[in-house]
């Protein structure tokens, strides 16, 4: 029976291995261009808010004004293979490194990273395809659609008040990682090429958690007012921010930083270890 475990491994492990060819491995790169470029969109999107304007600041309203430009649906069909390709470039990590040789803690911390990556780029390949095939999907509505079922269950506060908890420690993560420029431990780059790409991933890492911090706070609030209104995603977050004393201030600087993450996000298909 162990035998035939390990074989079972060694065939999922090589298998794996061996789906991560160069085809594979150049569309997941290419992920990374399309989520820095969705990325540049929301920041553009924010600073449109901040003087006044209207849109929608998050993954539907970037990729929805692609798919109004023209040859925006070809655009879009491109970035869904690209984000499906580096989802299952994650899935493939997440494999690879629960079959590794190692600590327990180290293998599980390793795979649930993969794992969550593979999600969170497979959500994101989902809605490229939505829109390259006609169709609209409000990133805000969704969120407030999910908060209101979750409210209607049991139990449904508590399991709110825990997913915002655990959004806002996904923020204090990104923020931690952009101060601390774990974040290059990704990369392999070369000269004084290095420098700028710290300073955007460290400025674009700490926006982007401040805002995931938000959005993890409106869901809290969301769920001791009873009020899925109130959890109205990455858009609300960054709606919140402006509406703060300061908030033009906050709001601009926020969105300039989501502008550096998505030029880190592009420099990462570069020189992002593969």
């Amino acid at each position: 029976m162990g035998e035939a475990s390990q074989k079972a491994n060694r065939a999922v492990s090589e298998a794996s291995s061996a789906a991560r060819g160069p085809v594979l491995r150049n569309l997941a790169r290419a992920g990374y261009v399309f989520i820095g470029l969705v990325h540049i969109l929301i920041g553009a999107i924010a600073l449109q808010i901040d003087r006044g304007q209207g849109g929608e600041a998050d993954q539907s309203g970037a990729i929805g004004s692609l798919a109004s430009k023209p040859g925006g649906a070809i655009l879009l069909w491109v970035g869904f293979a690209a984000c499906a390709a580096l989802a299952l470039w994650m899935v493939s990590e997440a494999v690879l490194a629960a079959r590794a040789q190692g600590e327990a803690k180290d293998k599980v911390k390793e795979t649930a990273s993969a794992a969550g990556k593979a999600v969170i780029f497979g959500f994101l390949a989902i809605t490229f395809a939505v829109f390259a095939a006609g169709g609209s999907k409000s990133s805000s509505q969704s969120a407030s659609d999910f908060t209101a079922k979750i409210l209607g269950a049991p139990a449904g506060v508590l399991l709110l008040i825990v997913i915002g908890a655990a959004i806002i420690g996904g923020g204090a993560y990104y923020v931690y990682r952009g101060v601390t420029r774990k974040f290059m431990e990704d990369l392999s780059v070369p000269g004084n090429t290095r420098t700028a790409v710290e300073w955007l991933g460290t400025i674009g890492y700490a926006a982007k958690g401040v805002v995931l911090a938000v959005v993890g706070i409106l869901i809290i609030v969301a769920a001791a007012t009873a009020d899925p209104s109130k959890s109205s995603g990455l858009d609300g977050g960054l709606k919140t921010l402006g509406s703060q004393p300061f908030g033009v201030v906050l709001l601009a600087a926020t969105a300039a930083g989501l502008v550096c993450y998505g030029v880190y996000s592009m420099a990462r298909a570069k020189y992002g270890k593969f």
